[in-house]
């Protein structure tokens, strides 16, 4: 996991034109540094329950959901930047700071603060946004090329579908291997296809394989691509399954992430896998990135 502690933004503050009109106005610095990537938050959705008379209308919120993942992107905030962001988000009376991990699709964890509106200060209904507002984050988004189809769900005040409904499996769980059965209840498992993800794999020496991520983005680990039927009921099950715990929890063996496959045509697929949340050190490299090619 990365150490530096980021900003998520998943809002209005993609849009940079916006937030640098805010802080001109109010004399203030612009805060936000570098962009680090592209990134989600597991098991969260966006929802728009807050009146805000600053945007005349609802704006954008986030709430715990298993298995769906909310987009926005990670920044480095430059010094002094943080006392901008909590004036912006009023986190006197507003928004308060939510620590989280946020995960990129190269399988990546990242320490991370998101802001999350007060939950004694919600609408229990759905607030419309004004479209002013949501032009803004529409433009945010596209400026980081955010596909927005949660964001044109929610601010309709409709529930969202899965942001990432695929699970890439590279081992025991793949067809013809001895926990495929297990796939039956929450895949769709004539939905099979070929695929590969970057990643190193070992061999536990326990009957299983074990994924970390690959930071020069070379390594590759061949396995298979199945849609989810509905990721809230698999996950219920998959992570007892994997004994993973929550983000940034202790004592878990996996970890669930995020990663970028590509389908044997070579179409890429935002997938959900599990990684090892261990040391390899002691396990033998499998440089096939083929767990097929152990157990034959």
């Amino acid at each position: 996991m990365v150490g530096e502690l980021l900003y998520f933004a998943y809002g209005s503050n993609l849009n940079a034109t916006d937030l640098n009109r805010w802080c001109e106005e109010r004399g203030q610095i612009y805060p936000l540094g570098e962009k680090v990537a592209n990134a989600y938050l597991p098991d969260t959705r966006l929802i728009v329950n807050y009146f805000s008379s600053f945007r005349r209308g609802g704006i954008l919120n986030i709430k715990y959901q298993l298995g769906q993942a909310a987009p926005g992107a990670l920044f480095r905030v430059l010094p002094g930047g943080w006392n901008v962001l909590d004036a912006k988000g009023d986190t006197e009376h507003m928004y308060k700071h939510l620590n989280i991990v946020a995960l990129t699709d190269d399988g990546m964890e990242h320490v991370a603060v998101a802001y999350q509106i007060d939950a004694s200060k919600t609408s229990k209904t759905f607030v419309p946004p004004h479209p002013d507002y949501l032009r803004i984050v529409r433009e945010g988004m596209a400026a980081h090329q955010i596909n927005e189809r949660m964001l044109a769900s929610v601010t309709e005040g409709k529930e969202p579908d899965f942001y990432i409904d695929h699970l890439f499996v590279y081992g025991t769980l793949m067809s013809g291997c001895p926990r495929h059965y297990i796939l039956a209840a929450w895949t769709d498992l004539e939905s099979r296809v070929e695929a590969q993800a970057h990643g190193l794999l070992y061999n536990s020496w326990k009957g299983f394989p074990c994924m970390i991520p690959d930071v020069t983005g070379r390594q590759i680990v061949n396995g298979e691509l199945y849609a989810l039927k509905d990721p809230k009921k698999a996950f219920e099950f998959l992570d007892i399954v994997e004994t993973a715990r929550r983000y940034a929890a202790t004592g878990t063996f996996f970890r669930r992430a995020i990663v970028q496959a590509r389908r044997a045509d070579g179409a890429p697929c935002l997938a959900w896998t599990y990684f090892v949340d261990m040391s390899v050190e002691g396990m033998p490299r499998i440089p096939s990135g083929s767990w097929r090619a152990v157990i034959v």
